[in-house]
């Protein structure tokens, strides 16, 4: 009687552990995807573009607008110096020691997608809306899956070139001008300033970071990527070049030498 007991028990437990393992990996009909582009259509809608590595699957997916500043934020690695709500589940999962394994955009019943994120070696299934599951995705580097069948005949025409803002590079930095969705996040005009996105070398030892706002050039102000060409061209090679830089709403100087890159 021990024995069967135990054989029940044993049985039970080998049935539990399958049955987490059948969920921390996605099957056959899953497609890894990336997030393409997010952006505002002629309509004003914010989206969402996923599409895979090879750029034959592509699904667009209308979403709100506070997550799509989201997702434009996390997808540009920008560190706003304010958490957000997915910074906050991401800090809140790592002190609580639970892991996201991946996201999945599961199904669309009545025009509405429906995601899941799962946790834990598939230990935990989260019902989400796609938007959310995205964002969670890519602040905590959790691959993103979109079952086969919800790629519908016509949408690798979708093109994943929206709103994202082209970049330039010199002095050790990466600025891009600030788009609507990134200007209304950081409380700026579009237009008015340039937007640090990456930093390395001296530009960072000197104090600049991702997310800083770039005013003036010199005493030249700065409203497109042409203008920081320019007037980074125009100061010379010789002498220090003064960047005049907002954070948060406050300004301060930061020097750099024009012999960085």
């Amino acid at each position: 009687m021990l024995k069967s007991v135990g054989w029940l028990i044993a049985l039970y437990a080998a049935l539990a552990i399958l049955g987490c393992a059948s969920n921390s990996a996605p099957d056959a009909s899953q497609i890894k995807v990336e997030v393409a582009n997010v952006g505002v259509d002629r309509q004003g809608m914010p989206y969402v573009v996923l599409q895979d590595s090879s750029g034959d699957h592509v699904l667009p997916i209308m979403i709100g607008e506070n997550e799509a500043q989201a997702i434009a934020i996390e997808l540009r690695g920008l560190n706003p110096g304010r958490p957000l709500t997915y910074d906050l589940i991401r800090n809140l999962l790592n002190a609580t020691g639970n892991h996201v394994d991946r996201v999945e955009v599961t199904d669309l019943r009545e025009q509405t997608y429906y995601a899941t994120i799962y946790l834990d070696h598939g230990r935990h299934q989260v019902d989400s809306r796609p938007s959310d599951a995205i964002a969670v995705a890519l602040a905590t580097n959790a691959p993103i899956y979109v079952q086969a069948k919800l790629f519908q005949p016509g949408t690798a025409d979708v093109k994943a070139d929206g709103t994202l803002p082209v970049a330039t590079h010199g002095l050790g930095l990466t600025v891009q001008e600030l788009s609507p969705d990134i200007a209304q996040y950081f409380a700026a005009k579009p237009g008015s300033a340039l937007l640090v996105a990456d930093v390395s070398g001296d530009a960072g030892r000197a104090g600049v970071a991702r997310g800083d706002l770039i005013t003036h050039v010199g005493r030249k102000p700065v409203h497109t990527l042409t203008d920081f060409q320019r007037n980074v061209a125009h100061a010379g090679h010789d002498h220090p070049l003064t960047l005049t830089i907002e954070h948060n709403g406050r300004p301060r100087n930061v020097t750099l030498q024009m012999g960085m890159q």
